[in-house]
């Protein structure tokens, strides 16, 4: 039950990096990038880095996983909740809803067994 954790960590990190990475091809393709998307994309993929950053944290102090998970969980939930409005109502492609939204509902699901356990 643990290492639900140790799967939320990851699943940030490489959530992370990969918006990281998608905006660098993006940056390199495109001669302008709008500042705000580029604030938005950067502040996510450092966002993401650092709850990843907590959840390792917690897996080796469990025992400061109250409150901190709660608001992880919930954050999750919220993370599929946007990918779903914006998929029925302004068109997110099927995978980018599959990829962040079904994902993060995976794990904000996770992280409620454990806390309930």
């Amino acid at each position: 039950m643990h290492y639900i954790l140790l799967v939320g960590a990851i699943f940030n990190f490489l959530g992370g990096v990969s918006i990281l990475v998608t905006f660098a091809a993006l940056s390199s393709s495109q001669k302008t990038i709008i500042p705000d998307y580029a604030q938005y994309r950067l502040f996510t993929a450092g966002t993401a880095i650092t709850f990843s950053a907590l959840y390792l944290y917690l897996f080796l102090n469990p025992q400061y996983v109250m409150p901190f998970l709660i608001f992880g969980m919930c954050l999750k939930l919220w993370a599929f909740l946007v990918s779903l409005i914006s998929y029925t109502r302004y068109g997110l492609p099927t995978k980018d809803l599959i990829a962040f939204g079904v994902f993060n509902l995976v794990i904000g699901i996770l992280f409620a067994i454990y806390l309930l356990a």
